[in-house]
């Protein structure tokens, strides 16, 4: 607001100097100038405009819009850099949400499809299901941590013999892209093993997918340089 009142106070003073030689020496040079402060100055008066949002409605706003899909009430984000259980879950708890948690076969098929189409992960993505609490007794790491839907590879979570040697190991779930996306268990911090993962987030009520802008910052500075230049051409004669 104060850049905006200073740029009219610049202009009306500008408009003053004009003004002043009007009638006695008025040069098709004065026009151009004129022209060219009027021209400069038109968006800056103009009001702001609405630009469309690329992110899906309902998903939080500080979230960059790359990789995102809604699903249900979540809203879900794909994330491509290869890191342990426990970073993946920080990085989704750091932006307000969780390791996403296939609650229910839809939400494991809608995945499917969504990733089956991408390139860039070709072994798996970390999911919010752990057994650190209790050995064997896999649970959601938020909501409803009972898991009454699963989808293991046999061998692997529930479906692992119990006291099995590396059961005590494998404390968090991968989903494998490479094993027609079954659900594996594997250590949480292992240095070999990093994958990529999703966070999952609420749908918050923002229906629309529009923000406000008002008039860029280089077209203020641009006319306030020229209405200096309008002044220092005055001052001259």
């Amino acid at each position: 607001m104060l850049l905006y009142l200073y740029i009219i106070i610049q202009y009306m003073f500008s408009i003053q100097f004009v003004r002043s030689t009007f009638y006695a020496n008025f040069y098709f040079d004065d026009m151009k100038i004129v022209n060219c402060v009027l021209v400069c100055l038109l968006p800056c008066l103009l009001p702001g405009h609405v630009v469309s949002d690329d992110r899906p409605a309902g998903c939080p706003e500080d979230l960059l819009p790359q990789n995102l899909v809604t699903y249900s009430s979540a809203c879900l984000q794909i994330n491509f850099n290869h890191t342990n259980w426990e970073v993946a879950r920080n990085r989704c708890l750091s932006d307000g949400g969780d390791l996403v948690q296939i609650r229910t076969e839809g939400i494991q098929r809608f995945l499917e499809h969504f990733l089956m189409s991408q390139k860039m992960e070709k072994t798996g993505f970390w999911i919010g299901a752990s057994d650190k609490d209790t050995e064997s007794q896999w649970e959601w790491v938020a909501g409803e941590r009972n898991m009454t839907y699963s989808n293991w590879q046999n061998g692997q979570g529930t479906k692992a013999p119990k006291h099995s040697q590396d059961s005590d190991l494998d404390d968090c779930a991968v989903m494998r892209v490479d094993y027609r996306f079954k659900w594996y268990d594997v250590p949480c911090t292992n240095k070999y093993l990093t994958y990529s993962y999703i966070c999952q987030y609420a749908l918050t009520s923002r229906s629309g997918e529009e923000r406000y802008r008002g008039p860029g910052i280089l077209m203020l500075l641009t006319t306030i340089v020229v209405l200096k230049f309008v002044q220092y051409m005055q001052l001259g004669r």
